[in-house]
């Protein structure tokens, strides 16, 4: 509703990490990718000149689409993504630098039964979504902060001090 405040969130956890554990959650990323394309490749009995399309369908599969928009403040980059039917127990959000990247995970199980009990349908269902970007400058990661409301999730991260410039003179 308009005019309602955002209410910070206590479960989503801005952590920094290093470079190298970006890197590692990526590779995961693209190893599962990688075998989910490699299942499609032998359901169509291994029949070769298909290798994006099977990236594709694997990606499509495994992502969801994250829509995201970036604001840029004199002192803060403001990032808002959309994560409907996540809370925030599901988002793991990492800063390294100018790198962000944000995870989630959401799993869903449903049962119907009979009147007598017995469990005549079953679901279960999960979705996983991945967004990482490069933000225009390095953010402090200590002191961003993030809002989760109504499927609309609120980075704001204040931007580190830029380097300044020594000039060296000539002795």
């Amino acid at each position: 509703m308009k005019g309602e405040a955002l209410v910070p969130t206590r479960g989503i956890a801005i952590r920094e990490v290093r470079f190298d554990t970006l890197l590692r959650e990526m590779t995961e990323w693209s190893n599962r990718i990688a075998k989910r394309a490699y299942e499609f490749f032998a359901d169509s009995g291994f029949t070769h000149g298909h290798d994006l399309d099977d990236w594709f369908k694997a990606e499509k599969e495994l992502f969801k689409p994250m829509a995201l928009d970036l604001k840029i403040s004199k002192d803060e980059f403001v990032v808002t993504a959309e994560v409907p039917g996540f809370d925030e127990k599901d988002l793991d959000i990492h800063v390294n630098g100018s790198r962000l990247m944000i995870e989630g995970k959401h799993k869903t199980a449903g049962e119907e039964k009979d009147k007598e009990g017995k469990v005549i349908r079953s679901e279960r269902k999960s979705q996983e979504i991945c967004r990482m970007i490069d933000l225009p400058g390095p953010v402090l990661a200590e002191r961003a902060h993030a809002e989760l409301k109504n499927g609309v999730l609120t980075l704001k991260l204040p931007k580190a001090a830029t380097p300044l410039q020594i000039k060296v003179a000539a002795a």
